[in-house]
């Protein structure tokens, strides 16, 4: 269950206003996350009714404070593989269950469509985060740090 303050959106029509703040914050940590939603929405990939293709933005008190992707996975085009991508938290909502909340969701939608879930883990905090989902490590795939199996 999400808690009353956090509100998922499905982001299909327009980005959020404040996402430009959130990339300059990913930037600043050295990650482009931000950066690949915003040329991947460019390029018409997470229109209304692309069910594989899915951008989520998370709210924690009306504020943006985490975006992620789920959409079929660019390096192994294996129909049964879904990848999560471009996850970013905002510093200041981290470690109290927005990530947790938007990797559920993430989740939910990827096991609805495929049975497999692949991601790239930027660093060992991140894998840490994914294998407490469930996520196990994974070296079979290009470009995959992990692999969730339902």
């Amino acid at each position: 269950m999400i808690p009353a303050n956090l509100q998922i959106v499905r982001l299909s029509e327009a980005l959020p206003d404040d996402l430009p703040a959130l990339q300059a914050e990913a930037a600043a940590e050295g990650y482009r996350f931000v950066e690949g939603i915003l040329e991947e929405w460019d390029a018409g990939r997470y229109l209304a009714g692309d069910d594989r293709n899915a951008l989520f933005a998370l709210y924690r008190d009306g504020m943006l404070a985490a975006v992620g992707a789920v959409t079929p996975d660019p390096y192994d085009p294996a129909p049964d593989l879904l990848r999560i991508r471009h996850v970013y938290v905002r510093p200041e909502h981290r470690r109290g269950g927005v990530g947790s909340a938007l990797a559920n969701a993430l989740v939910q939608q990827g096991f609805a469509l495929a049975p497999r879930l692949s991601l790239n883990a930027a660093d060992a905090g991140a894998s840490a985060f994914w294998e407490a989902i469930g996520f196990l490590p994974d070296a079979g795939g290009t470009r995959r740090t992990h692999l969730l199996t339902r």
